[in-house]
């Protein structure tokens, strides 16, 4: 019975972008004549294999009067590579970062053996996800993706609700709570005082343990719908005063809608204050 053998070519590492003499005698003694400089082919990209056939190799011998007396053999090159690791990561995760009191965990990157370069990170290429995307740059104008999955963090204070905030109500300071622990540093920060935070309505609800953001906020109007305002119209010398009814919500130096309850006309007013609005003609 036969059995087919299936032989692998074994490739040479080369660590520039061309392949020279030198890594020609390093496939083939035979070559070792050749100058070690002498470019021979370009060197394929990292992780891709440069094969010279046969007749290739017969033509690079002839050329360089090198006798074969035998078939040429192939020989077969690539970029060298390395693996990456955490150790060499940190520090260029760190200079990209710069963010002195940040911890940088390094949970996983790209096993793919890399060339050997300048790893290149921006805070750009960092997600909140923690993936980052960075670049091996291993010749001039040459570079390789690369990324990193990371956990950043530095320590924060910032507010919770202590207890279930309903939306359009005033939030009391004992609805709240004020923590400190380890957060990622971008992107959207929750507040970080419970004095901002209380007196203001919340847009929507905010459950216990959730942080409190800005965007989750409103201030108050100094005049609210349905609310009775004191209004007072100045014309000329004359000065009149009637309490109304808010048909609209607003703050002090805007304008908003009143009806009297007595006559039921509408009126546009200026907000003065908390309850005053003021009527100019």
């Amino acid at each position: 019975m036969l059995f087919a053998i299936a032989f692998t070519l074994a490739c040479h590492p080369v660590d520039g972008d061309r392949i020279l003499g030198k890594d020609l005698a390093a496939g083939n003694p035979v070559f070792e004549s050749i100058a070690p400089d002498r470019v021979i082919a370009v060197t394929p990209a990292p992780g891709v294999e440069r094969v010279l056939h046969s007749d290739e190799v017969a033509r690079i011998a002839h050329g360089n009067n090198i006798v074969i007396t035998s078939p040429a053999p192939e020989l077969c090159f690539a970029r060298a590579t390395e693996p990456l690791t955490a150790a060499r990561l940190l520090p260029a995760l760190k200079k990209a970062l710069s963010v002195d009191d940040a911890k940088i965990e390094v949970l996983d990157f790209i096993h793919f053996p890399i060339p050997p370069g300048t790893l290149e990170f921006t805070r750009a290429g960092l997600s909140p996800s923690g993936v980052w995307r960075g670049n091996v740059v291993y010749s001039p104008g040459r570079s390789m993706a690369i990324w990193a999955r990371v956990n950043v963090t530095v320590e924060q204070s910032w507010v919770e609700a202590a207890d279930l905030i309903e939306p359009g109500k005033l939030i009391r300071p004992d609805q709240l709570t004020l923590r400190t622990g380890p957060r990622f540093p971008f992107g959207p920060a929750p507040v970080d005082s419970i004095d901002f935070a209380a007196a203001r309505k919340a847009m929507r609800s905010i459950r216990p343990g959730e942080p409190v953001f800005a965007s989750m906020l409103t201030t108050t109007h100094d005049v609210e719908r349905g609310d009775s305002v004191a209004v007072q119209v100045v014309f000329g010398q004359t000065r009149v005063s009637f309490t109304a009814v808010a048909e609209s919500s607003g703050r002090a130096g805007e304008s908003v809608l009143i009806r009297n309850p007595e006559s039921g006309r509408f009126f546009q007013a200026r907000i003065e204050s908390k309850g005053k609005v003021s009527i100019t003609r």
